[in-house]
């Protein structure tokens, strides 16, 4: 069956590409906070707390609840899984990833993840993916040795460390779309959505009571608003963007038009941090967006002939 509507509905267009736009800023928000002393856990941690009660009043904005009505008690342990797995244990990798790479390459890496998705699926049926779609694979991959520095060995053993982090966060979103795939026919993706978040912020604020304990955390009243602006303007409200847009114009478009995500976040780190990448990065970044534009194209067409 066809998931895409036959028109292209440009509120929803401009949904997905805001969202993603707001995403791509996760990065320069990070470094931002780190530059003014925060460390790594602290960030991730508050924001993911802080964004909890707006998870919780978009998904009672948006029937979210609703959608839980007809869920298993299998189905809300998946979901908390892949909320942990993704946007705790994966997220926490993420952020200490910013610790030790430019947020351009980071945002570049963590796009590799629907090739993940695609060697996925194929292990599961068993079944080699098209040349085309291999071809996309190994663009990514080729892309992603280019961003890393793997040709030029002082650039790779600055980047090699953070990188492996990265790609670590990007295997756990490609588990999370896997998992998702399967349960938002049940839970709905708002449903879906709310507890996975939920359980990631509950994770990760639990986690950093063991670690650290919230009685030492000290944050600064301008710090503590640059995290509660994260919190709603680069989680919140870029997800339900993201999750809205796909709604009014299909899966396979949303992910074609979210591509702008990396070249968004290399202008935000020139403008903002001042980082610059070389000419084989930019072209490493620009193999790893048409990969995905192929593999989406692909996976539109084939839907498209269902």
């Amino acid at each position: 069956m066809d998931d895409e509507p036959p028109e292209l509905p440009w509120a929803g267009l401009v949904m997905v590409l805001a969202g993603s736009v707001l995403l791509a800023a996760k990065g320069i928000f990070a470094k931002a906070l780190y530059a003014r002393g925060l460390d790594f856990e602290t960030v991730v941690t508050v924001r993911a707390v802080i964004a909890i009660p707006g998870f919780l009043l978009v998904g009672w904005i948006t029937g979210g609840f609703n959608g839980l009505r007809n869920a298993t008690a299998k189905d809300f342990l998946l979901a908390a899984f892949a909320g942990f797995v993704c946007y705790t244990l994966g997220a926490y990798a993420n952020f200490y990833a910013l610790t030790l790479i430019d947020a351009g390459v980071e945002r570049a890496l963590l796009f590799g993840y629907p090739a993940l998705v695609v060697i996925a699926v194929a292990v599961l049926q068993k079944a080699l993916p098209g040349p085309w779609t291999t071809g996309a694979v190994i663009g990514t991959y080729l892309g992603i040795a280019l961003v890393v520095g793997a040709f030029d060995a002082d650039l790779l053993r600055q980047n090699f460390t953070g990188a492996m982090w990265v790609m670590f966060c990007s295997a756990t979103i490609a588990y999370y779309f896997l998992v998702s795939g399967r349960l938002t026919h049940t839970m709905g993706s708002a449903g879906f959505t709310l507890v996975a978040m939920v359980v990631a912020g509950i994770g990760l604020g639990t986690q950093y009571q063991f670690t650290t304990g919230w009685q030492s955390v000290s944050v600064d009243s301008t710090s503590l608003w640059i995290l509660i602006i994260m919190a709603v303007f680069v989680t919140v409200l870029p997800l339900y963007l993201v999750a809205e847009g796909v709604r009014r114009i299909g899966a396979a478009r949303a992910a074609i038009a979210s591509t702008v995500g990396p070249p968004a976040t290399v202008v935000f780190a020139a403008f903002v941090l001042n980082e610059r990448m070389s000419v084989a990065q930019f072209v490493g970044m620009a193999l790893i967006v048409l990969s995905i534009l192929l593999l989406e194209l692909r996976r539109s067409r084939r839907s498209k002939n269902r």
